[in-house]
């Protein structure tokens, strides 16, 4: 019995250690319709983070992400009406263009900005 104690209080005590470890993540929601972008939050702060794509439009879209001067480019799948998708990625300090990808999306418009620097 005190052996099932013990090792119940290492798992919390381990599990509050690796979790006090981790950077917070941050979390920005996009959401989609035809033809724009509305972003949950303009400025968020560096570090791991998850940008949702939600589809409210009635069309198919996708989200793609890139630092401006940056060569990388991240992007989500093709996210149905009604659906969402979770994408996971370390944000650095900068701005960042988004976009849809799909056909002539970003052309009528959809794209917005996203700042990306530390809390003042």
């Amino acid at each position: 019995m005190r052996f099932a104690a013990a090792a119940a209080f290492a798992a919390c005590a381990f599990a509050a250690t690796a979790s006090a470890a981790l950077p917070p993540l941050t979390r920005v929601q996009v959401t989609a319709k035809e033809f724009y972008f509305s972003l949950s939050r303009q400025t968020v702060a560096p570090g791991p983070a998850i940008v949702e794509l939600v589809n409210f439009g009635e069309d198919p879209h996708d989200l793609r992400l890139q630092r401006i001067g940056g060569a990388h480019i991240a992007g989500t799948p093709e996210v149905e009406p009604g659906d969402y998708y979770d994408l996971k990625v370390t944000l650095l300090p900068g701005t960042y263009t988004l976009w849809c990808s799909i056909a002539n999306h970003r052309a009528l418009g959809m794209q917005a900005m996203l700042i990306v620097r530390k809390p003042a």
